[in-house]
């Protein structure tokens, strides 16, 4: 059994180094799906023989698919005051903030003043209408930073003023690579540097490995 959990953190603003929202999964799914795409380039005469079949335009990219499970049971069997009022709708809400773009939410506004105020200003908000910058962790050598693509909220149970008590969310996303990032997302920079580096690092182990699982 894992003794740690994947998350999601989304950073509404990563320029202040504000601390994320964090979408912990309740259970960790049993499984996640990743799909790379090749993007190729054709030759620009098809009659001659230039081994443009092997070109590639960009690195291949990397789709992420995910189930997550939410249940209400242990917040209700313990009398949690949230669970209890809300059912599960926080952790779905959380979710659901991912791919709303930053500056459309009612309490953002508000946010942002207050943080405007203490710090004085300092330092530069995400533009409205972009998408929060999150981050994927799913153990110590993944983790970067992903684009979410489409998400699917599934409820199954409610309580008696129909709050969800149980459901299961079907997420999507891509991986982001050091050139589909600004030059001011800094943590988000280092993540997908680190991602790649600790994949080509696995590659080269596997080499050593060969022995332990043939």
């Amino acid at each position: 059994m894992a003794l740690i959990k994947g998350f999601l953190a989304s950073y509404s603003d990563p320029l202040l180094g504000l601390v994320p929202t964090v979408v912990f999964f309740q259970y960790n799914p049993s499984e996640i799906t990743r799909v790379f795409q090749v993007t190729g380039s054709a030759a620009t005469n098809p009659d001659e023989p230039t081994g443009a079949a092997r070109n590639a335009v960009r690195p291949a990219s990397e789709d992420y698919s995910v189930k997550l499970e939410f249940d209400a049971t242990d917040g209700l069997e313990h009398d949690g005051a949230l669970t209890t009022a809300l059912g599960i709708s926080p952790r779905l809400a959380a979710l659901e903030m991912l791919v709303q773009p930053v500056g459309t939410s009612l309490l953002s506004g508000l946010a942002g003043t207050l943080t405007g105020g203490l710090l004085g200003g300092g330092g530069a908000a995400v533009p409205a209408g972009r998408l929060p910058l999150t981050l994927f962790v799913w153990g110590p050598s993944r983790i970067t930073p992903v684009g979410l693509k489409s998400l699917s909220i599934h409820e199954t149970e409610f309580d008696e003023l129909l709050n969800p008590i149980q459901a299961t969310a079907d997420l999507s996303f891509t991986v982001l690579r050091v050139d589909d990032l600004s030059v001011d997302d800094t943590v988000a920079r280092a993540a997908a540097k680190y991602y790649q580096g600790a994949r080509e690092a696995k590659a080269v182990l596997q080499l050593a490995q060969i022995p332990e699982l043939s």
